[in-house]
């Protein structure tokens, strides 16, 4: 070298060096993890990490004590962010540290033993990068939904499905309200106004704030043998003018209207949002379903399509009066009458602030249920009334304003109907319904 530079000269040397120092030196770019969110469901406790880019990772388990370690290569957190120490389900604790320099981890401390997958998420809408560690819990989804309700062979099984949940929100109001905690809200309700009644046996495809694929809902009904299918929802559009229920039925030939063609896509593509390897989906959402049953099927959700409707015509304003058709994959439930009902728009502001109302929230679901009772009375396979149509049974929990909500009526009919004096109610105690 130092003949190399003797024979360049200094001032050659010089330029040189200098030229290499300002030379653009290689960028070795880190992850950084910008956000974490926990969900814990009763098949799993899932962990979410937002990413600045796509991860190098490794995820494995450990004993004594039993815990998950999750290392990023070239990985840390953003500045100003803090890893989040939310605990439940699997997860009794979360740590962070750098075994090596190279490398960011992430260790979750169990109460039990699981079994777990992770998988990574391209950037979609709204998401970035994202990270999924799914803990995969013994107890499983059945066990979850039928502990509180013993299910029998005879009994005419409604399955009612919130949309979204967990990692998905759905649908968001200009102030920040979720779709996935309205859709859970008056499914709640709603399965306690048909369990109430005895008719009908209802269940919950999810049963708290986490997501469930399409794929599970379509084959938590169809498992169960279901006679109904109810996929509760709150809808978006672009102009928030935008107002009132609609009901959908699945369609194998195309949408009904563009709005219900836009509308299957943001639904069909949930699961994106809420974090489902798609290399893990089922054939079931990819055959093609059998033409005698899909004829019956399609038929059949129209009737339902259309009490539903004709029910929520009396409390509040419809978007559309007919019954949509768009190809929503979680209607894809062979044999089983199955509908989407949009209860209103969270991009209206008003809808958006009264869809969170208690009192809003079981107009709803009594209508849904009067809507399901009317075709339950021309459905065959259901069993007859054991109640008289205008009398009312007081349940646990009950309030005139809630009774009044749900079926339909004012609070000050029902007390002249019945010579109220006070709002003090009995359970058991039977009220005359206004007609």
């Amino acid at each position: 070298m130092s003949g190399v530079c003797k024979w360049l000269g200094p001032a050659v040397v010089t330029s040189l060096l200098a030229a290499l120092a300002a030379w653009p030196q290689p960028v070795y770019s880190q992850t950084e993890v910008t956000d974490s969110r926990f969900w814990h469901g009763p098949e799993r406790t899932r962990l979410v990490l937002e990413l600045s880019t796509a991860a190098t990772y490794r995820v494995f388990s450990l004993d004594n004590p039993k815990r998950i370690v999750i290392d990023l290569d070239e990985g840390r957190l953003r500045q100003g962010f803090d890893f989040t120490t939310s605990e439940g389900g699997s997860v009794a604790g979360v740590r962070t540290g750098r075994p090596d320099p190279e490398t960011f981890r992430i260790v979750l401390d169990l109460r039990h033993a699981v079994t777990f997958r992770a998988f990574l998420l391209d950037p979609s809408d709204a998401y970035p990068h994202r990270l999924v560690v799914d803990l995969i819990h013994e107890a499983t989804a059945e066990q979850g939904v039928s502990s509180s309700l013993e299910l029998r062979e005879e009994d005419y099984l409604v399955v009612i499905d919130p949309g979204h949940g967990g990692e998905d929100p759905g649908a968001v109001g200009g102030t920040g309200a979720y779709e996935k905690n309205v859709a859970l809200s008056i499914a709640r309700r709603l399965k306690r106004i048909v369990n109430w009644d005895g008719r009908m046996r209802a269940i919950l495809t999810r049963t708290d704030d986490y997501y469930v694929s399409l794929r599970k809902r379509v084959t938590f009904a169809m498992t169960r043998r279901a006679d109904v299918f109810l996929s509760v929802h709150a809808d978006a559009a672009r102009r928030k003018t935008a107002q009132g229920a609609s009901v959908y039925i699945l369609s194998t030939d195309g949408a009904s209207s563009e709005m219900g063609k836009w509308l299957a896509q943001r639904e069909n593509a949930a699961d994106l949002a809420g974090g489902v390897d798609i290399g893990q989906q089922d054939p079931v959402l990819q055959r093609t379903l059998l033409d005698m049953g899909l004829d019956w099927k399609i038929r059949e959700s129209h009737e339902l399509g259309r009490a539903l409707l004709g029910a929520l015509n009396e409390v509040g304003a419809l978007h559309s009066r007919e019954v949509g058709r768009a190809g929503f994959a979680v209607l894809k439930a062979v044999d089983i009458p199955a509908v989407l009902i949009e209860t209103g728009f969270m991009t209206n502001p008003v809808e958006e602030k009264d869809l969170q109302q208690e009192l809003t929230q079981e107009r709803i679901a009594g209508a849904i249920f009067r809507g399901l009772s009317r075709y339950c009375d021309a459905d065959e396979r259901c069993p007859r009334r054991t109640r008289e149509e205008n009398t009312y049974v007081v349940a646990p929990g009950d309030s005139l304003r809630l009774i009044a909500a749900r079926l339909g009526v004012s609070v000050s009919d029902l007390r002249r109907e019945n010579t109220l004096q006070s709002g003090t109610l009995q359970i058991g105690q039977k009220l005359k319904v206004p007609l």
